[in-house]
């Protein structure tokens, strides 16, 4: 890798993105967290060693006699490669299975369990000397093999491939780990001067995509303070049922095929993830409108999830940016105030538990919203043209703020993945051609 891949990496991201990082390829049939395709190695890079993985890292393991008496961390190694993070600290009596192993900083965890799904990473320091049981292996980089570059290369696809298809079982999250096989496919490892370069590249990139992440957390954490100070000193309660009109929706047949064939958005709570919506996954035809319970609401109605598992955590709502159509599991607020449906959708978000709290029923085979008190339930709004007026510019504005950031986070991380892909399959040898 040439010296100035660091300094590259900030000016790339000035630089238009043309598209050529996308993934292409249909939807897949395993969560995300997977790739079962065949690895496949690219053209050895010159200079490089193609060699079984068996070549660069060992097995350790370190027998732990647990005392009773005695206090010892767990760690667990989060899926999608979250890293390797601290669980509960327990005396030796009070843990189960006593086959258990010690880790140190530095080693490679793998669990056997949910490796398919990414789960491995570097112990930290901060966990040297903690516990895991023989669900886990533990392996250490032996000479000529980069512990930040060995990292990022369990990020790359092939690194993820190898793990899939070195498990067996009948379901995908009951697969186990055959590390012995997993040691005998073949990487593409180059000299410990390329990887040490490779990887304070690849770390830039990283840093850069932490510090995106970390503004827009702070921009989320600033907008629900500020709607909820406004809420508290400035702003009335109004009950939901003054704001607007509330409708409901439906299913159309899926026996009629061409109920499914149309472009109108049709929303369902697996939709309600963003306070704005302007697609669906799923979309009906006019026809399906005209002859079933499901109507279509204007742009600017909010959308409020009524029944649904997910209520017993939280009230997702949204504004409709596009007229849709909406199924039994959604009721519509057609907003007929002065205010707009985006600010309605922003402050109810905010909102969310004490709309849980007061309108969730319990008890039910699947949570639902009681609507009458739904529509009895005061928020917090503004009531004058001047307070309604800056609402609309301070609070929608900085939500559309965190809509850019958000999807340019989401370039970034895509452009990550990209990059992984030429490094590691042969396509690259430096960051900065791999960029290019």
């Amino acid at each position: 890798m040439k010296s100035d891949d660091a300094e590259y990496i900030t000016a790339y991201f000035d630089a238009p993105d043309d598209g050529s990082f996308e993934a292409s390829g249909g939807a897949s049939a395993y969560p995300p967290s997977v790739q079962p395709g065949i690895p496949k190695l690219g053209r050895k890079p010159e200079g490089w060693t193609r060699a079984p993985i068996g070549d660069f890292l060992e097995p350790v393991f370190r027998s732990a006699k647990l005392l009773d008496d005695e206090r010892y961390q767990l760690v667990t190694a989060k899926r999608s490669r979250g890293g390797i993070v601290p669980r509960e600290v327990l005396f030796g009596r009070d843990i189960r299975t006593k086959t258990q192993f010690f880790v140190e900083a530095g080693d490679f965890l793998i669990s056997r369990r949910q490796i398919s799904h990414g789960a491995c990473g570097i112990v930290p320091e901060s966990l040297n000397g903690a516990i895991v049981s023989n669900e886990y292996v533990a392996l250490r980089p032996k000479a000529g093999l980069d512990l930040r570059f060995l990292s990022h290369l369990s990020h790359s696809v092939y690194f993820q491939q190898t793990c899939f298809h070195s498990s067996i079982g009948v379901h995908v999250e009951k697969l186990v780990f055959k590390l012995e096989d997993w040691l005998e496919w073949e990487f593409d490892i180059p000299p410990l001067d390329e990887q040490e370069q490779i990887a304070s590249g690849l770390d830039a990139w990283d840093r850069v995509v932490d510090l995106s992440a970390r503004r827009l957390q702070s921009k989320e954490r600033f907008l629900n303070k500020l709607i909820y100070q406004l809420g508290q000193n400035r702003w009335v309660p109004i009950a939901l049922d003054d704001v607007g009109k509330w409708v409901g929706g439906g299913t159309p047949s899926k026996a009629v095929a061409s109920y499914w064939q149309g472009d109108i958005p049709w929303v369902s709570p697996k939709d309600m993830g963003s306070w704005r919506i302007d697609r669906a996954e799923d979309h009906i035809s006019e026809e399906a409108v005209a002859k079933s319970s499901t109507r279509i609401v204007p742009a600017g109605s909010v959308l409020v999830v009524t029944r649904s598992g997910i209520l017993r955590n939280t009230v997702p709502s949204a504004v409709a940016a596009v007229p849709v159509a909406i199924n039994q599991d959604i009721k519509a607020l057609q907003v007929n105030g002065p205010w707009s449906g985006s600010l309605i959708a922003l402050i109810m978000r905010q909102a969310s538990e004490q709309l849980r709290l007061a309108c969730v029923k319990t008890g039910t085979t699947v949570e639902s919203i009681d609507l009458d008190a739904l529509k009895a339930t005061p928020i917090a709004l503004p009531d004058s043209d001047d307070a309604i007026a800056q609402a609309e510019v301070v609070v929608v504005g900085l939500a559309r703020e965190i809509d850019l950031l958000t999807a340019q986070l989401d370039g970034l991380r895509t452009q990550k993945r990209a990059l992984l892909q030429r490094l590691f399959s042969g396509g690259s040898t430096t960051v900065k051609e791999a960029a290019e």
